[in-house]
């Protein structure tokens, strides 16, 4: 029977009629990092995802892709005429304050603050260490030893939170080894580098298997991430079940697990983050999340250059 199945798959695909089944599922094209892959595979059969290449700028978006996942740079930075503001309803129930102007974008699907990552230097941390914050970056051992986000957003934020933007801007950049979130996490581990900043869904996975590191978030808040699920004008939006799966465990424990903290008021949370080993990592204390920013769009004169 097996001879025959494999026969009878080769046999569609010679006439055409795999293609045409695949050409009819609609598309959800996604940024890489910006969708749990355990979410992802509870996608319905009709549907197929793509895979976002982003070192280039965003082309415009493709009459067939029905939806996008989309980090809230990219999501603001696309042309009004390709995204739609997100309708009030069953999803939007339950979201954060912190979440909602960000509707205007797109559908906040998950969120999480940007860390400060040690690898052995608990020393750092000792005695008032970890109430220095984010000034720690400019700590003289960590000379030539830091790793910082290749977002202007990002590291402006950061320095603003140390003290006078500009001024701090030019210590970061003598401190720093690289700028860049490919290959931080990697050059972290294999000790080409002591610190880094990096957002906690890259972190709080390896927190449960690697002890060399430690990752800090400052009383004084962070700038934060989000993944937005963009709209297009002409989509359509994956079903109302697949949007509401992590709302419910097993689901949202794994999540959680993965770093990727829905963004839903604390009481829908806080039996699956009890279950975690770094829960004030995934959703801060209230009176850090208060702290904690959204980012808007950089203008060009704010651009940290040369």
């Amino acid at each position: 029977m097996a001879p025959l199945r494999r026969r009878y798959w080769l046999a569609l695909a010679g006439s055409g009629l795999l293609a045409a089944c695949s050409s009819n599922r609609r598309r959800l094209a996604v940024q890489k990092g910006m969708l749990p892959a355990l979410w992802q595979r509870k996608l319905p059969n009709d549907w197929a995802v793509d895979s976002l290449d982003l070192r280039q700028d965003l082309p415009p978006i493709k009459p067939s892709i029905s939806s996008l996942v989309l980090s809230d740079g990219w999501a603001q930075a696309l042309p009004t005429e390709q995204r739609r503001p997100w309708p009030a309803g069953p999803v939007t129930e339950g979201l954060l304050p912190i979440a909602q102007p960000l509707l205007r974008y797109g559908l906040p699907l998950g969120f999480g603050p940007w860390l400060l990552v040690l690898r052995n230097r608990a020393d750092l941390l000792n005695g008032d260490g970890a109430a220095r914050g984010w000034s720690l970056l400019l700590d003289p051992s960590l000379r030539g030893q830091l790793l910082l986000p290749a977002s202007p957003r990002v590291v402006l934020e950061i320095a603003g939170r140390i003290g006078e933007p500009k001024s701090v801007l030019t210590q970061l950049r003598q401190q720093a080894l690289g700028f860049g979130d490919r290959d931080a996490l990697t050059l972290l581990l294999n000790g080409d580098a002591e610190a880094a900043v990096l957002p906690s869904r890259a972190v709080v996975p390896v927190l449960r298997r690697d002890t060399r590191l430690q990752a800090l978030l400052p009383e004084s808040g962070s700038p934060l991430w989000w993944s937005l699920l963009v709209q297009p004008a002409g989509g359509m939006p994956p079903p109302l079940e697949w949007l509401l799966a992590p709302r419910s465990s097993p689901l949202l424990d794994q999540m959680l697990r993965s770093g990727f903290t829905p963004p839903l008021k604390r009481p829908l949370l806080e039996s699956a983050l009890k279950r975690q080993i770094h829960p004030e990592l995934l959703l801060p204390p209230e009176a850090v999340l208060q702290r904690c920013t959204s980012l808007l769009p950089l203008a060009p004169e704010a651009t940290p250059g040369g």
